[in-house]
This record gives C-alpha cells, sequence and structure tokens, in this order.
C-alpha cells in the first residue's frame, strides 16, 4: 500500500510541474504563431473558419516541441521541491532506494515517449501539411473582391467591367469581360447587355444574357470569331492555380520510407529524409534520457537547495541536447553514411553521460 501512496504522490508532483511548465512554454511558442496567423488572415482577408483550422493544427507541433522541456524542467522542479523539504531525505530514510523513487517518473517518461513517438510520426507531419494547405489555398485566393460599378475589377485571368450593379438582386447591367491570358488567341472578350453576378468566397458566377463572344487569333489577327448568345451561364474562380511541392515535415515516416524506396532520389533528399526520420523519434525517446540525466542531478541537491537551482541546470540539460542534435543533423545532411545515427547523438551522449552521473554522484 505504501508504494500506491508514494507513486501516487510522486506521479502527482512531477504532472502539476509538468502541466504547469507545458503551458508556459505551450502558451510562447504558440503565441509567435498565432501572431503570423493573424497577420496572415489579415492579409489574405480568409474567414474566422480559416483562422481557427490554422490555430488547431499548429497545436501538435507546439506540443511536440514544448513537451521534451516541460517534462526535463518538470523533472529537477519536482525533485528539488522535495530536496527543500526534506521529502527525499524521508524517503531514504524510510527505506526507499533511488530506484523505486524513479520509477513512477520512468512510468511517466515512458508514457510520454509512446505519446511523442506516435505524434512525432505521423499526427504532427499530418497537421502540418493542412496548415500549409490553408496557407496555400489563402495565397492563392483573389482578396478583397468588392463589385462595384464602372470599375474594372481583376480576377486574374478575366477583367470585369459592370455599368451598373443592383446589390439587392445583383442585377447587373451592361457585362464587360476581357481574357488577358488566352492561348491561341490575342485575347477574349464577353459582353452582355444584362446578367446576374453572384460572389462567394471562391468564385463570381455570372449569368449573361443578350451578349457576344468575341476572341481574335492571334496567328491571324485581322480574323476573329463572333458568337451571340441569348443566355451564357459563366464561373470565374478566385483562386490562383498554384503548384506546392511538399516539405519533408509534412509527411509521415511511413511516406518517407515509401519514397526512399520507390522514388529515384538525388541523395540530398536522401540524407534529409533519413535525418528527418532519425530527429523525430529522438524527440520521441528524449523525456527517457533527460529523466535519467536530471535524477542524479536532482538526488544531489541538499535541503538547503531552491528552485533555481533545478532551472539553471535544466537550461543546461536542454541547451546542451539540443545543440548536440543540431550539431547531429548538420553532419547527417552532409554525410550520408550518418544520416541516420547523426542525429541520435545527444541520446547517447545523454546515456554515457547518465550512467557516469549515477555511478560518480549515487555509487550506483
Amino acid at each position: 500500500m505504501r508504494v500506491s501512496i508514494f507513486t501516487k504522490y510522486i506521479a502527482k508532483s512531477l504532472l502539476t510541474f509538468f502541466i504547469g511548465v507545458l503551458g508556459v512554454l505551450t502558451f510562447v511558442i504558440f503565441m509567435n504563431q498565432f501572431i503570423r496567423i493573424l497577420d496572415m488572415a489579415m492579409t489574405y482577408g480568409t474567414s474566422f473558419g480559416w483562422i481557427v483550422s490554422s490555430l488547431l493544427n499548429v497545436l501538435p507541433n507546439v506540443f511536440c516541441l514544448s513537451a521534451p522541456m516541460a517534462f526535463q524542467i518538470a523533472i529537477l522542479l519536482t525533485l528539488t521541491n522535495m530536496s527543500e523539504h526534506g521529502e527525499l531525505i524521508a524517503l531514504r530514510a524510510a527505506g526507499f532506494s533511488f530506484k523505486e523513487i524513479i520509477r513512477p517518473l520512468f512510468i511517466c517518461a515512458l508514457g510520454l515517449t509512446v505519446v511523442m513517438f506516435v505524434m512525432q510520426n505521423w499526427l504532427t507531419p499530418r497537421s502540418y501539411k493542412r496548415l500549409l494547405d490553408r496557407r496555400s489555398e489563402a495565397r492563392s485566393k483573389i482578396t478583397k473582391v468588392n463589385l462595384e460599378p464602372k470599375t474594372f475589377l481583376n480576377l486574374g485571368e478575366w477583367d470585369l467591367y459592370l455599368e451598373s450593379l443592383d446589390k439587392d438582386t445583383d442585377v447587373a447591367r451592361q457585362i464587360h469581360l476581357i481574357k488577358k491570358e488566352d492561348n491561341g488567341a490575342l485575347s477574349t472578350k464577353v459582353n452582355a447587355s444584362s446578367g446576374k453576378v453572384i460572389l462567394t468566397h471562391t468564385a463570381i458566377g455570372l449569368q449573361l444574357k443578350d451578349g457576344q463572344m468575341q476572341r481574335l487569333d492571334d496567328k491571324d489577327p485581322s480574323s476573329f470569331i463572333a458568337a451571340n448568345f441569348d443566355e451564357y451561364i459563366m464561373s470565374i474562380s478566385l483562386l490562383k492555380a498554384q503548384y506546392r511541392r511538399l516539405r519533408v515535415g509534412e509527411m509521415s515516416t511511413t511516406k518517407l520510407l515509401r519514397r526512399m524506396r520507390q522514388m529515384p532520389l538525388d541523395p540530398e533528399t536522401i540524407n534529409e529524409y533519413r535525418t528527418e526520420i532519425s530527429m523525430r523519434n529522438v524527440l520521441a525517446f528524449s523525456p527517457i534520457v533527460l529523466l535519467f540525466v536530471s535524477c542524479p542531478i536532482g538526488f544531489s541537491f541538499g535541503k538547503r537547495t531552491n528552485k533555481g537551482w533545478g532551472m539553471l541546470f535544466s537550461v543546461i540539460i536542454i541547451f546542451t541536447f539540443y545543440l548536440l542534435m543540431t550539431l547531429g543533423l548538420s553532419l547527417g545532411k552532409k554525410y550520408g553514411w550518418i544520416a541516420y545515427p547523426g542525429p541520435w547523438l545527444p541520446i547517447i551522449a545523454g546515456i554515457f553521460a547518465a550512467r557516469y552521473l549515477w555511478k560518480k554522484r549515487l555509487n550506483i
């Protein structure tokens, strides 16, 4: 029974600090993304639904960035708090070993690793792809379309002119359309005496009456094709045709492996794919390594130690971890033979550091 109560107490202390630190880090990182998304929404005139969707798609990536750091800080804050109140000394005096004390922390680290593994390899790339798709959609949309009479309105390939417009009935008079880019023709014009103009978020629908279409041949400018019509329905898209190349960060690990097997890729692209796969799994397994590095430091704190020391060591450990990972990524992208193992440099260094600290400081 004592183990059950003890496990709940340690886990509760860790989760309290973890949720608090995670909230702060998530807020800081999220606000940066929020400002960028809001600025894009104001620039391109997107809807409220676009803003909400983009913010939701940002959250998985923000969580994966902040969770390892929050967990590492929470470990040292938990152990520092227990040392400050003499709880570690009391537990050791009661017969609890360091391994028993670390067990609930390890269970939490293992649970976070499983969540991070799934998110890093599949969920986060999928949400990142949806985010980039939404951004591309916003950039490709012709924004700020106001149907004003006696004004040429630029609609991408077309220019639209309305002599008059009844905004209550959407009926326009003397409608003129000029197509600027038309393969095989110098110009294409559509004129109508009246018609109905319907504006939506993605297109402008035109129901033209009593008009004529004229097309001037680019090979023989002296000849043109003219066709009269009583009624003609057409639609002008407000979305610009764009081709977007997929980024490595928006492809799941399964897709990256499939592309390396099935597609003829250049060595630089292969190295990029391999380092990306390794980096995702390094971040997923980082909570376990950070736990074993942090615990010996936390256990060695005395009763007079305050939480400031815990924060200081957390910053040093996190900085060293990401510095080594950046170094490993750079080497992996440059040299193909270490593309897979290169990003694992902080994990390998963490294992050796943890082994040294457990033996040197705790004599285990």
